[in-house]
């Protein structure tokens, strides 16, 4: 998801502009992606439960997963050049307040059917909100912090998997899936209240974005994103079912995202020690690893040291694919002119 932030929020950026905002602003917009984060990463612990309550087997609850992937995957980039003319504000407020009703809706839905429709609406309005996110987090602070200000909107997802998911699932198991839901339509409400009394942002005002989606360096970045991500999430959706008797769930949860930032840290370290093409391999590799030893891990330790190692894996190729030819992605995308002209230094320098 946190590529996705990153990728997608540059179609939405059209050059330069003036700070809107600041850092409470930046703040909120974490949250956002906190409770989108939550209600994204916590069906991994509430797939058995679910699928008891609503009488199918757990492949088949797996699907609430599957379609809500594939809304997001194909629906982010579209969504981030229809709505770059609007208003950021509309966007950002309207896409949090229907994630959090359709997480309502997730959370009395009385049959699968019903809750494969509420869990559509909900990636529709994550795949609005996370490209919004970025741009305006960028555009809410001073030219020379804005990747400081995109890591802080990046962060509010690992925290989400390291805190927020587990914590839903805590809370699933003292009551049922359905609370879990209900927490993350809060946490999403509640944040778009905060963000309809900040100041708002401009629109980009840009055109003709559908023509950046052709990039082939956008292309093959979203390419790479796609199988890493489908390689890990593969399998961690039905974290519940394969490891949920060997260790609880919630702490498995929490051991991904924990792995998730130190392979991102181990990812930017070993790409300035051994190069992406050496570091992305070896990422690959541990995913590789981490299948191949799944079905005999038998101890709490033993399970948790492997979903770390799990989570590594595609955190470590993750900064990879925005150290490789960043600038080159970014020109591509939002065309050679306007990232000319917004990195370019200050008259007099």
């Amino acid at each position: 998801m946190s590529d996705g932030i990153a990728i997608t929020a540059l179609v939405w950026t059209s050059g330069p502009r003036a700070a809107r905002g600041g850092w409470a602003c930046v703040a909120v917009l974490s949250v956002g992606a906190f409770a989108i984060a939550t209600g994204t990463f916590v069906i991994a612990g509430l797939l058995t439960g679910l699928a008891a309550d609503l009488d199918v087997s757990a492949g088949a609850a797996g699907s609430v997963v599957s379609v809500f992937a594939l809304t997001s995957a194909i629906a982010a980039p579209l969504l981030g050049a229809l709505l770059a003319g609007r208003r950021p504000r509309a966007v950002l407020v309207g896409s949090l307040a229907v994630f959090g009703l359709f997480s309502a809706a997730s959370a009395v839905a009385p049959s699968l059917a019903a809750l494969l429709v509420t869990r559509i609406g909900a990636a529709l309005a994550a795949a609005a909100y996370v490209p919004a996110a970025g741009a305006a987090a960028v555009a809410a602070v001073q030219a020379a912090h804005r990747g400081r200000a995109l890591a802080v909107v990046l962060a509010g997802t690992s925290i989400a998997v390291i805190g927020g998911a587990p914590i839903a699932v805590l809370l699933a198991g003292a009551y049922s899936w359905r609370a879990a839901f209900a927490l993350v339509a809060v946490l999403a409400v509640g944040t778009a209240l905060a963000l309809s009394w900040r100041a708002g942002w401009e629109p980009t005002g840009a055109r003709a974005r559908w023509g950046r989606l052709q990039s082939p360096a956008l292309a093959g970045s979203l390419a790479v994103t796609l199988l890493v991500t489908a390689g890990s999430n593969a399998l961690f959706t039905y974290l519940d079912v394969l490891l949920g008797a060997t260790a609880p769930v919630a702490l498995l949860i929490g051991a991904f995202g924990v792995g998730g930032l130190l392979g991102s840290w181990w990812g930017g370290a070993g790409a300035d020690r051994w190069g992406t093409h050496r570091t992305v391999q070896a990422a690959a590799a541990a995913l590789v690893a981490v299948v191949a030893l799944v079905p005999v891990v038998t101890s709490v330790v033993t399970a948790a040291a492997l979903v770390v190692a799990w989570g590594a894996g595609p955190g470590a190729s993750s900064p990879q694919r925005r150290h490789a030819r960043p600038r080159a992605l970014a020109a591509a995308v939002v065309g050679r002119g306007t990232y000319d002209r917004a990195t370019a230094p200050p008259p007099g320098r």
